[in-house]
């Protein structure tokens, strides 16, 4: 298991939504290719294709949950909604300074994806 790569596990990150739940593991899926294409050394276009694909991936999720939310009347959606909104652009900012100069960056916006999705999972989502 490489550091970043996230473990789907039913007891902390199933929802009992089965369409979010899929969706929360293609998110983990995609963090974790992007976890592997930085682990074995930065290619910073395939990294940054990784990203702006989990990225893509994500704003559709946010998208689709935000909708359900809207519809079952969820009492912190505003709230909710800022943090997906947070996570777009901070991810958004982090990759653009993506360069072979600065290769570390990947770790960083791997990093970044890992501990989000992980907490907002256990944390936001499952409220």
């Amino acid at each position: 298991m490489q550091k970043f790569h996230l473990v789907w596990d039913e007891s902390r990150y199933a929802l009992g939504i089965p369409s979010i739940d899929g969706e929360h593991r293609g998110l983990v899926n995609l963090v974790n290719e992007l976890a592997d294409t930085v682990a074995h050394g930065c290619d910073c276009e395939k990294a940054r294709q990784k990203m702006e694909k989990t990225l893509d991936f994500a704003s559709g999720h946010f998208a689709r949950e935000e909708t359900l939310m809207r519809m079952h009347g969820f009492p912190g959606l505003e709230q909710h909604v800022a943090g997906h909104e947070k996570l777009l652009r901070e991810a958004g900012n982090l990759i653009e300074t993506l360069s072979p100069e600065r290769a570390n960056r990947a770790l960083l916006v791997t990093a970044f994806f890992t501990d989000f999705i992980e907490n907002h999972i256990q944390h936001q989502d499952r409220a």
